[in-house]
């Protein structure tokens, strides 16, 4: 009989479930593309910003995005977007997703012409997570 444990590391058990996820998924959808991507800003050899994401199938996922403060504000946030849309275009990418929170930045990410899809009230403080995608 199967039984349930709770476990304090995951390793094991990521793998187990990523591969049976990923065979499950090859099974309804055939041999799937899948690609990590990153874009990074810098200054001399220091990086000051960047952007990291994954391309499945032909959807971006934008996971992670960051730059120092003081080069916010001077278009270098629209540059790291188009610059991983457009390589996850080269990929097959026809559509971009990503999240934020309400602190972050869900008007930027209007400002790039993504639409707010969902969002999740109940975070601390008052903040709401938010939901976009867009098509490429």
């Amino acid at each position: 009989m199967a039984k349930i444990s709770v476990e304090r590391t995951i390793g094991k058990t990521k793998k187990a479930v990523l591969g049976g996820l990923l065979g499950f998924n090859a099974e309804k959808m055939g041999k799937q593309k899948y690609k990590r991507l990153a874009i990074s800003l810098r200054e001399e050899d220091k990086i000051v910003g960047g952007i990291v994401g994954e391309v499945w199938t032909t959807v971006l996922f934008i996971q992670l995005f960051w730059m120092e403060q003081k080069l916010r504000g001077k278009d270098y946030g629209t540059r790291l977007i188009k610059a991983i849309e457009d390589e996850a275009r080269k990929f097959g990418a026809t559509r971009s997703y990503l999240d934020t929170m309400s602190f972050q930045a869900p008007g930027f990410y209007r400002a790039c012409g993504y639409e707010e899809f969902g969002s999740i009230e109940g975070y601390p403080g008052g903040v709401t997570r938010h939901w976009f995608t867009k098509a490429l």
